[in-house]
């Protein structure tokens, strides 16, 4: 019975953030291999699009001139093409190149993991890529027979079995929690633009494509949705368009909720295990 299993968790410094995986197993089995495995996942994802490591493939691509075409591993193309489906039926709102002046993407993608660079502009996968890394290291465990496990990449969390409850963090007072939700079998992604004399370290925060103008402050956005990937990038469209957010939700069979204040308001129907608390 998984009730009857034993947490092991081990947490560590990834993806710019601190990653903790947490395993159940029965009492007297070791999880630390497959905890490390895991890890190993999360740990290729970041060299493979880190826009920091100049060895990464994504700062290969940023080096492209205009017209240069280059194969890709078969884990960054499925990031650039979800990336690429999320930006058409949002709109633009999501954008992995947010700060190039030309309409339209700036990579073309082919099959045979090849892309090729069709305007200029950088292209960074920070919206997106910290959901995947936590995706690979779920389907990690999941082929180690794992029965229930949760991996929580700083706030993007993806959890199957037991079910695993998640804290959301206040907007404006970041030590305090607002919500909780109870994740099974599914993913939470958390994303906000707190108030600049809160954090004045804005380096993650969301802007509108094109103008690059920064997302309301002092509001957060949770998705929950069957990837964590996928919600981690709705979690800045849902940041820009709000109340317009529901159709796009329905699109990844995903559902969220915005927390202004004290108030928090779902999208686009009642999350039941949402419970609302300071504390």
């Amino acid at each position: 019975m998984i009730s009857s299993l034993k947490i092991s968790n081990r947490a560590r410094p990834l993806l710019g953030t601190i990653v903790e995986i947490g395993v159940h197993v029965e009492a007297g089995l070791c999880s630390q291999e497959v905890i490390s495995k895991a890890f190993e996942q999360i740990e290729c994802v970041e060299r493979l699009m880190s826009r920091f490591d100049r060895d990464s493939e994504v700062s290969k691509i940023n080096r492209l001139n205009v017209g240069d075409e280059l194969t890709v591993s078969s884990d960054l193309m499925r990031v650039l093409k979800i990336s690429c489906e999320i930006s058409t039926l949002s709109g633009g709102m999501f954008n992995i190149s947010p700060r190039s002046v030309v309409d339209g993407d700036v990579l073309k993608l082919y099959g045979n993991e090849r892309i090729k660079r069709v305007h200029k502009g950088l292209i960074d996968l920070g919206g997106i890529a910290k959901g995947y890394a936590v995706d690979q290291a779920i389907e990690c465990l999941k082929r180690a027979n794992v029965a229930s496990a949760y991996v929580n990449a700083g706030g993007d969390v993806r959890a199957f079995g037991q079910p695993h409850e998640i804290f959301v963090r206040h907007p404006s007072e970041p030590n305090k929690s607002v919500a909780s939700v109870r994740l099974h079998n599914n993913a939470l992604a958390t994303s906000a633009n707190y108030d600049e004399a809160i954090n004045a370290d804005q380096s993650g925060m969301v802007v509108y494509p094109k103008t690059v103008q920064r997302a309301t402050a002092g509001v957060s956005v949770s998705v929950m949705a069957p990837t964590c990937m996928v919600a981690d990038a709705l979690t800045k469209c849902m940041l820009m368009l709000q109340e317009k957010v529901d159709p796009l939700l329905h699109q990844f069979d995903a559902r969220g909720f915005l927390v202004h204040g004290n108030q928090i308001t779902s999208f686009p129907r009642k999350i039941n295990t949402l419970s609302s608390h300071a504390n």
